[in-house]
């Protein structure tokens, strides 16, 4: 089965091994509901996972399947998909979407405790549950950044011969972000959202490229396999949500944004807003460390880009 969107019309799958039928999705269903109904007549093993996502169903939205399998004392990814699977989900993040939708008949966004909007929220409590959650995560992020890690980064960064930035999706905007700014400094940089492109260029790697990597929910393939086919030839530096995704094992560096994800999408909305901040923190880290060299670049680059003002 190819992975896909949303809840597939038919599966393919053999439960007859784990003596339990398929939980197949009913128009009208959801996922808690079937879980809860069928409790009994899963695997002991499977019976763990679902037992956890029923009593932590906003937590699941934030966590790896690696993550998942190991909190909810299954230990075993494999079965992780045998149950989604059986629910008939053809890959694990659409089971996050359809449960993260389900969630989201009771709070729009799940951003912090204390501040989720409800479809009852007018305008100015929204804005103002949305800016408390952006100071909340900017703080929490801002202090537990380790600094040593900090002075990692920009050391890699500087002596890099050539940075390839890779981020899609939402991260789109926080990778363009950082090769802007970077570039402007006189670091060589590329970055381009054609994932195609950026398997070849990976294909052809050069010594001394440095891969700078982001994605909130550390589990986008195009960030994650080509990266990891490079290493430890290629130093991967990384901005995520956890450290036990995909794309957090992978990395050399690896920056964990701890953002909660809205309820209605699966990507964290106030987690972007400290992803910025923290490329910020990475690039005038090398502004200082460069120096006047640095300072004159970003002169020049003023200058080169002042006929487009009036």
């Amino acid at each position: 089965m190819t992975e896909g969107r949303g809840i597939p019309q038919t599966l393919s799958v053999d439960t007859t091994k784990e003596n339990s039928k398929p939980l197949l999705i009913s128009k009208g269903e959801t996922v808690l509901e079937i879980l809860q109904q069928r409790m009994d007549s899963l695997p002991p093993v499977q019976r763990k996972i679902a037992r956890f996502i029923l009593e932590n169903p906003r937590m699941i939205l934030r966590m790896s399947i690696s993550t998942l399998a190991d909190r909810s004392g299954a230990k075993s990814e494999a079965s992780v998909v045998k149950l989604y699977r059986t629910l008939g989900f053809s890959g694990y993040h659409d089971f996050k979407v359809s449960l993260a939708t389900e969630v989201a008949g009771r709070a729009i966004n799940q951003v912090d405790e204390g501040s989720d909007i409800t479809l009852d929220d007018d305008l100015p409590t929204i804005k103002r549950k949305i800016f408390s959650s952006a100071i909340r995560v900017l703080t929490k992020t801002m202090e537990t950044l380790d600094p040593v890690l900090l002075e990692q980064a920009v050391d890699t960064l500087i002596k890099a011969r050539r940075i390839i930035v890779l981020g899609y999706g939402t991260s789109v905007v926080v990778a363009y972000d950082a090769f802007i700014k970077f570039s402007r400094v006189g670091l060589d940089c590329l970055y381009t959202q054609d994932s195609h492109i950026n398997a070849l260029v990976l294909a052809e790697h050069r010594e001394g490229d440095v891969l700078f990597c982001i994605s909130q929910s550390g589990e986008s393939k195009d960030v994650v396999i080509p990266p990891e086919a490079l290493k430890p030839k290629v130093p991967i530096i990384a901005i995520t949500g956890s450290p036990d995704s995909p794309l957090g094992q992978i990395a050399d560096i690896c920056f964990t944004v701890s953002s909660r994800e809205t309820a209605f999408r699966t990507d964290a909305m106030i987690g972007r807003i400290a992803e910025i901040a923290l490329v910020d923190t990475l690039f005038n880290g090398v502004v200082v460390r460069l120096g006047v060299k640095a300072l004159e670049r970003l002169g020049k680059s003023r200058q080169a880009l002042s006929y487009l003002k009036f």
